[in-house]
């Protein structure tokens, strides 16, 4: 049996002039094709080596060139013999097939934590084979999520669906003002829920934070003229479904009273929420307002934080807060991401050392 080699500038011209130097009973052995040239003043140029054998006085009566013989040939050149390939080969070969191994264990981790696009893409993009899978995700994750520190601003609106913590974060917030020595004034939007204003109530009496009930646009304009010496004025909105348009529009309205240039608007959502629904209400207040900032509400129900991260890349909102639990005021942190971090599935990282290996 007789192998030999020809090369040309495709698979197509290989076999071509393979069959006619030495007939048409040719069986593949294996393919390689590669480039040559390339360099400053070439162009790079496409090549196929085809190692074929011929096995000893037999000539093949059928002419190798219709569509199916190619494509057997096709099949037998894609698994070329292991003891054929050069070093460098196996090695590309060997590191082919640790990348696929990483990008899917890469994968596996943001599908277990919720993670979608286009955060989804930036994670993965020109994923390096030289890094511990999982560090390399919590790095790639804390460049990408987007944080801010605190507000200056004195109106401090929160916004976001019934249900989503809006009241209990209010409080949180009102306290910790309180304790920093800054006079703060709350005022309710949500007179709909009167168990939610005797929640608050509760909690400001004990500590004389003045707290008013409005229904309606001109009982907001005045209690907006009561807060006019207040550090900070905390509203606490109505909690909004995407099919209310007439409630939609009368927080629309109340809230054209506020001075733009000095109001944070805080979308306040729980993490336990499809994105669907908050991608629609998200949409639903960009309408008539911008929205600043986001509160990651209930981060102690969720098994991960992955949807709520989705949702701030998506949108371009950064995390300001993290409440993880009904204790006022302590269920509530800032949204560093080490603080980020522990609410992620499988990263399975010491965060007081991965920080350490961070910061050095």
């Amino acid at each position: 049996m007789k192998y030999v080699t020809i090369t040309a500038n495709s698979y197509e011209e290989a076999l071509k002039k393979a069959e006619e130097d030495y007939g048409k009973n040719i069986r593949i052995h294996s393919r390689r094709d590669y480039s040559v040239g390339g360099g400053l003043f070439s162009r790079k140029r496409n090549k196929c080596d085809l190692t074929l054998y011929i096995p000893e006085g037999e000539r093949a009566e059928k002419k190798v060139n219709d569509d199916e013989s190619i494509l057997e040939f096709e099949k037998e050149a894609r698994t070329p013999d292991p003891e054929s390939l050069s070093s460098s080969e196996r090695l590309n070969t060997e590191v082919y097939r640790g990348s696929l191994e990483k990008i899917s264990k890469a994968e596996k981790i943001l599908k277990q934590n919720d993670i979608s696009e286009p955060l989804w893409s930036v994670l993965l993009n020109d994923f390096p084979l030289d890094q511990k899978v999982e560090l390399e995700i919590s790095k790639r994750l804390i460049d990408s999520i987007r944080i801010k520190n605190g507000i200056s601003n004195k109106y401090q609106v929160l916004l976001g669906p019934t249900g989503s913590g809006k009241t209990t974060t209010c409080a949180k917030l009102a306290i910790n003002y309180n304790k920093s020595g800054k006079n703060v004034f709350i005022i309710s939007l949500d007179s709909y829920r009167v168990g939610s204003f005797y929640q608050i109530r509760k909690l400001t009496d004990a500590l004389c934070i003045p707290l008013k009930t409005v229904s309606d646009e001109i009982s907001f304009i005045s209690a907006l003229k009561e807060a006019e010496d207040a550090d900070v004025v905390l509203i606490d909105t109505m909690g909004l479904s995407k099919n209310d348009d007439e409630l939609n529009l009368k927080l629309k309205s109340m809230l054209n009273n506020l001075n733009r240039a000095n109001s944070e608007y805080i979308f306040v959502s729980s993490s336990t929420t499809k994105i669907e629904d908050m991608d629609a209400l998200y949409e639903i207040y960009c309408s008539y307002m911008r929205l600043d900032s986001l509160i990651a509400s209930k981060v102690d129900e969720c098994f991960t934080l992955g949807t709520l991260l989705s949702f701030s890349y998506r949108h371009k909102l950064p995390f300001i807060y993290l409440t993880n639990g009904q204790r006022v005021p302590e269920d509530i942190e800032s949204a560093e991401s080490m603080n980020i971090l522990r609410y992620l599935k499988s990263l399975d990282l010491d965060i007081d050392r991965f920080d350490h290996q961070v910061l050095s």
